[in-house]
């Protein structure tokens, strides 16, 4: 009897040493990605609203990573993560509070491929990849006001839905059987043919169904300084992402571990162009700072298109 104790104690340790080496993966719950990846408004004129009309925008990113621990050392895994995120956006002309109404809805498609090594135990180690849906957003409400000429400040409120594939005893999931509210504000400054704008969201997510598992709160700001020349835009783009509140583990996955808190930062070049009715914006970026995360180098094409109304 002493002899299959010891053995369940020692399974229970290795459990918990391998999920909080796996914690680390994404500082959030295990193999869940964030809400929305660092830098995804990056290029956009976020304070102000577009004229009346339906739009369709799609944001495409390409990135190779690798987890990186709480001193910035290399964690055992590595990831190419490929996203599209589909946005169909409603601009009625009504006015709200004095500010201009939109809501849109953003569907998340995701790929990972995921290398891990030591120093993950031997049963966490190996390849796998997953390609499925996200977690839905729907912004149901967002007002922007112009405060002066040519400067904007805009509101809003983001809810993702737990649409997204979770399986908590699989490496890798691509949405969490979880809701998150992320409220959200934004400064456009858009004179002289500059697009200069700053947008900061906070999250915030409930308990996990499945698994009783709570993810803290983290906050995401996104920066653009973008110039016209002759015709194109360029300049700096960067983002910076922090965790604030810790995590809550409320079961038993995961060996009733949590994870850190993680912090990433990045800054790269951007380039924008119109073509039409289509806007195009290209997006290069590096992560300059990485801890209990995955970060790395970026490639973004985001494209915005009128398909209803006037334009």
């Amino acid at each position: 009897m002493g002899i299959l104790k010891k053995s369940s104690w020692l399974a229970v340790s290795v459990m918990a040493v391998a999920a909080m080496l796996s914690t680390a993966a994404q500082a959030r719950e295990p193999g869940v990605p964030p809400s929305v990846p660092p830098g995804n408004t990056m290029g956009a004129a976020t304070g102000a609203s577009p004229p009346p009309g339906v739009y369709f925008s799609s944001r495409t990113g390409y990135w190779d990573s690798e987890l990186r621990d709480d001193n910035g050392n290399f964690g055992g895994q590595s990831n190419t993560l490929a996203d599209t995120a589909l946005q169909f956006m409603w601009v009625p002309g009504t006015k709200l509070w004095g500010g201009d109404y939109k809501a849109y809805v953003t569907l998340p498609l995701i790929y990972n491929d995921q290398s891990r090594t030591a120093p993950f135990p031997a049963p966490l180690q190996g390849d796998s990849s997953k390609t499925a849906l996200g977690n839905i957003e729907i912004v149901p409400f967002n007002l922007s006001w112009q405060v002066q000429p040519g400067i904007f400040m805009s509101a809003g409120l983001s809810v993702y839905a737990p649409t997204g594939d979770f399986n908590p005893n699989a490496p890798i999931s691509t949405g969490g059987d979880f809701w998150t509210f992320a409220p959200s504000v934004s400064y456009s400054y858009l004179r002289n043919g500059w697009n200069a704008s700053i947008f900061a969201t906070y999250f915030t997510n409930t308990e996990n169904n499945t698994t009783n598992y709570k993810s803290g709160d983290e906050l995401l700001v996104n920066v653009t300084a973008l110039k016209d020349v002759g015709g194109f835009s360029i300049g700096p783009v960067g983002y910076f992402r922090k965790q604030l509140t810790g995590d809550k583990n409320n079961g038993s996955y995961y060996g009733g571990t949590i994870q850190p808190k993680s912090e990433q930062a990045g800054l790269g070049i951007g380039f924008s162009k119109r073509f039409g009715p289509v806007e195009a914006n290209v997006n290069l970026t590096h992560d300059v700072h990485v801890r209990n995360t995955v970060g790395g180098n970026k490639l973004w094409l985001n494209v915005t298109m009128p398909i209803g109304g006037k334009r």
